[in-house]
């Protein structure tokens, strides 16, 4: 894949990421509230966070999606990365510190991996325009 493609790719998924799931996080807000959160939010953290979510995207997509070019294979591959990004980190936050298992963990992790989802299929169309 070419620069320009590779560099777009990288800009989408991670404006995709932080678009969503910042909805996301505004529309269940109450649901998420813990006791020690933070008054001030590390807004470098989060999008730290989120670049280099779409790096590692971008630089596995590329290796998926050139064996099986269909759109709901990227999905699918969207699906598997927000799982190998969010579901341990959960998994360890409720283990460790006062955080429940609860239905909002569960939600949480049904919305992102949609949103893994989405930026995999996101991504699809950019690799193919001009393709075929």
């Amino acid at each position: 894949m070419n620069f320009k493609k590779s560099f777009l790719a990288l800009v989408i998924s991670f404006l995709l990421s932080n678009i969503l799931t910042t909805v996301w996080y505004m529309l269940s807000d109450d649901a998420n509230f813990v006791s020690f959160r933070r008054e001030e939010i590390n807004y470098f953290g989060l999008l730290t966070n989120h670049f280099v979510y779409a790096l590692i995207f971008v630089y596995l997509f590329s290796f998926h999606y050139e064996k099986n070019r269909k759109k709901i294979r990227a999905f699918y591959f969207g699906l598997l990365m927000a799982a190998l990004m969010f579901i341990p980190s959960g998994l360890v936050v409720r283990s460790i510190w006062t955080v429940e298992f609860n239905s909002i963990f569960v939600l949480n992790s049904i919305a992102h991996l949609i949103i893994g989802g989405i930026i995999g299929f996101a991504l699809s169309i950019i690799y193919d325009f001009k393709n075929k």
